[in-house]
C-alpha cells in the first residue's frame, strides 16, 4: 500500500486509515477504558483475549483487514483489562462507624478560596480496613500538604451514591466512591517528593505574584490568577456563574489557547535571539511542561502539550503531523499512563471540543475564508481597503463562529449529562470573549517572566492591573450575557450513559465528515445527530417519567 502524501487533509479513508497507528491506537484503549468503566470486567480473561488478538495480528499482518481488526480487539481488550487493574474498586462498602483515622496518599490537594482548609482526592492505603486501593474526596482543615504526601487524617467517612447528582456526581466521575469531610491531618506519614513540595511552592508564589496590582482589587487579582493558574475555585463567585452560564468558563482551563501562546511568544524571543532552533525547542517544551506542572497538570493542559510535542517533534523531523493525528497520540499516551482519566469530565470535554474543531470546525473556516469573485478577479495590491476590511471582518466572524460552533456541537451531550445544562448562546458570546481572553493572557504571561526579579515587580504590577481590567471588562460582557432569556438548554437525562453514547455519536458524526469539502455536511450531519440525540433524550425522559 503506497505511503500517503503526508500533507494531505487529515481523512478516514481506508487507504489512509491503514497508516493512522494513532488512531488505531487510541480509539481501541478509549473503548476499552469505557467498557470497563461502565460494567466493569475480569482482567485475566481479557488479558488473554488481548495477547491472543496481538498474536493474530502479528501472523496474519500480511492481510490488511485481518490485521487491523485483530489490533483493534487487542487495544479494546488491553485497554479494559489495563482499566480494572490501575482503577480502585469501584464496587458497594459498607461504612461501620462514621467516624474514622485512616491513612490517606494525596493525589490532589488545592487550598480552598476562604484559606480555611483544603479540598482534594486521595488514595486510602490501609491493607486491613477492607477500604484499600479506594479513592476518597477530601475536605480537611489545616495547611494544604503536597501532592504525594501520605498522611493519617481523622474525620467523618460517608459514601457517595452511585446514582449520585450535582457535586458528588462530578467526585464519583473522578473515581471517588467515598468523602471525608471534616478532615483533620494527625501526622505525615511519608512526605511528598521535593519536586511535588516545589510545584506547591511555586504555584503560590505565583498566585500572590498575579493578585499584586496598583490599586487594591481583590476581584480583578482573583481573575488573573484564575486565567494563569487554571483554578476556577478562585473566580468571584458571580464571575464563575456568568461564564458558566454563557459557555465560556473554559477560559479559564489551562488549555491549547494557554499553550500555544506561550510557544509562540518564547519561539519569537528564540528566533529574535537567534538561537539553534533543536536545542531552543526542548527547551521550550521543557518550560511549558514545567507550567503544565505547576498549574495542576489537567487533562485539557497536559492533552496540549503532548499534542505541541508531537506537533514540533515532526517538525523537526521534517514529517508533517496532522493536528488529528496529534490529538490520538496524546489521547494514546493519557490513557497508557493514567487510564482512570476516560471517566474525567476534563478529558472527555476537552478531547471532545479539539476533536470538533479539528475535524469540522477548521475545515469550515477554511471554506469560509475562500476569496469571493470580485477577490479573484482583483489584484492584492489593487484591492480598496474597504475590501480589504471585509474580507477580513468576513474572515473573522464566520470562522470563528465555524469553529465555536464545532465545539459546542461536539461537547453538548456531555455538557448535559455532567451538569443537566448546555449553554447554545456559548457559540456566540466566544466569538467575543474568546478573542479578548489572549490579551490578559498576554500581560500575565510578561508578568509571569518578570516574576524571575524582584526589580521588575513595578512593572509586573501595572501588566497585572491593565490584565485585570480587562478581565472586568470580560466579565461583565459575560454577565450581561447571561441575563439573556433561554440562553442556557436544560435538561435532566433519565440514563446516565445518554451522555457519553451522545459523545461518542457525534465523535463519529465528526470522524465520517472529516474530509468533506461541503460546510453544510461539516456541520450539518453533526447538528442532525445532535438532534437525533435530543430527540432520543427528551422520549426516553418522558417515557421513563
Amino acid at each position: 500500500m503506497a505511503r500517503p502524501d503526508p500533507l494531505e487533509q487529515d481523512s478516514l479513508t481506508p487507504d489512509r486509515f491503514g497508516h493512522c497507528p494513532a488512531l488505531w491506537l487510541a480509539l481501541p484503549l478509549l473503548l476499552g477504558c469505557s467498557v470497563d468503566a461502565a460494567v466493569g470486567v475480569t482482567p485475566g480473561p481479557w488479558l488473554l483475549v488481548g495477547a491472543g488478538a496481538t498474536g493474530v495480528a502479528w501472523f496474519g499482518r500480511r492481510h490488511a483487514l485481518l490485521a487491523l481488526t485483530a489490533l483493534a480487539l487487542a487495544g479494546t481488550a488491553l485497554g479494559a483489562a489495563w482499566h480494572q487493574l490501575r482503577t480502585p474498586p469501584q464496587g458497594p462498602v459498607t461504612i461501620r462507624r462514621p467516624f474514622v483515622e485512616l491513612p490517606v496518599l494525596v493525589e490532589r490537594a488545592s487550598p480552598r478560596q476562604g484559606g480555611e482548609g483544603w479540598n482534594g482526592l486521595g488514595w486510602i492505603t490501609d491493607r486491613d480496613g477492607g477500604l484499600f486501593r479506594r479513592r476518597v474526596a477530601l475536605s480537611a482543615y489545616g495547611p494544604c500538604p503536597a501532592e504525594g504526601a501520605e498522611l493519617m487524617i481523622a474525620g467523618g467517612l460517608t459514601t457517595i451514591a452511585a446514582d449520585a447528582d450535582g457535586y458528588d456526581a462530578w467526585l464519583r466521575a473522578q473515581g471517588a466512591t467515598l468523602k471525608l469531610r471534616g478532615g483533620r491531618a494527625l501526622g505525615e506519614l511519608a512526605p511528598a517528593s521535593r519536586f511535588a513540595r516545589w510545584r506547591q511552592a511555586e504555584q503560590a508564589r505565583l498566585e500572590r505574584w498575579l493578585r499584586t496590582l496598583p490599586w487594591p482589587d481583590e476581584a480583578g487579582g482573583a481573575l488573573l490568577a484564575a486565567t494563569m493558574l487554571g483554578r476556577t475555585a478562585l473566580l468571584p463567585a458571580e464571575a464563575k456563574e456568568a461564564f458558566a452560564a454563557t459557555g465560556t468558563l473554559h477560559l479559564f482551563a489551562i488549555s491549547g489557547l494557554h499553550i500555544a501562546g506561550m510557544a509562540a511568544a518564547l519561539l519569537w524571543l528564540a528566533r529574535r535571539a537567534r538561537l539553534p532552533e533543536l536545542p531552543a525547542g526542548v527547551a521550550i517544551l521543557l518550560l511549558l511542561w514545567l507550567y503544565v506542572q505547576v498549574t495542576g497538570a489537567s487533562p485539557s493542559s497536559v492533552r496540549a502539550w503532548i499534542m505541541a510535542a508531537f506537533l514540533w517533534g515532526g517538525r523537526a523531523g521534517e514529517r508533517a503531523t496532522p493536528a488529528l493525528q496529534s490529538l490520538a497520540l496524546a489521547c494514546a499516551v493519557t490513557l497508557i499512563l493514567t487510564p482512570e482519566a476516560c471517566a474525567d469530565a476534563g478529558f472527555q470535554l476537552s478531547y471532545a471540543a479539539v476533536l470538533g474543531i479539528i475535524a469540522a470546525g477548521g475545515p469550515a473556516a477554511q471554506l469560509c475564508d475562500r476569496p469571493t469573485e470580485a477577490e479573484r478577479l482583483t489584484p492584492a495590491d489593487a484591492r480598496p481597503a474597504g475590501q480589504k476590511l471585509r474580507g477580513r471582518l468576513r474572515t473573522f466572524l464566520l470562522g470563528g463562529l465555524c469553529v465555536s460552533c464545532a465545539a459546542t456541537l461536539a461537547g453538548t451531550p456531555l455538557t448535559l449529562g455532567l451538569f443537566g445544562a448546555a449553554s447554545w448562546g456559548g457559540v456566540f458570546v466566544n466569538l467575543v470573549l474568546v478573542p479578548l481572553s489572549e490579551i490578559p493572557l498576554m500581560l500575565g504571561m510578561a508578568s509571569v517572566a518578570c516574576s524571575v526579579s524582584d526589580w521588575l515587580a513595578i512593572p509586573a504590577a501595572w501588566l497585572n492591573g491593565l490584565a485585570a481590567g480587562l478581565l472586568h471588562v470580560m466579565t461583565w460582557i459575560a454577565q450581561a450575557c447571561a441575563r439573556v432569556p433561554s440562553l442556557n438548554l436544560r435538561l435532566d437525562l433519565p440514563y446516565r450513559w445518554l451522555g457519553p453514547v451522545g459523545g461518542a455519536l457525534l465523535a463519529l458524526a465528526f470522524l465520517t465528515q472529516v474530509q468533506s469539502r461541503s460546510l453544510l455536511r461539516l456541520l450539518g450531519v453533526p447538528a442532525a445527530a445532535l438532534i437525533g440525540w435530543l430527540l432520543l433524550a427528551f422520549l426516553l425522559r418522558a417515557f421513563s417519567s
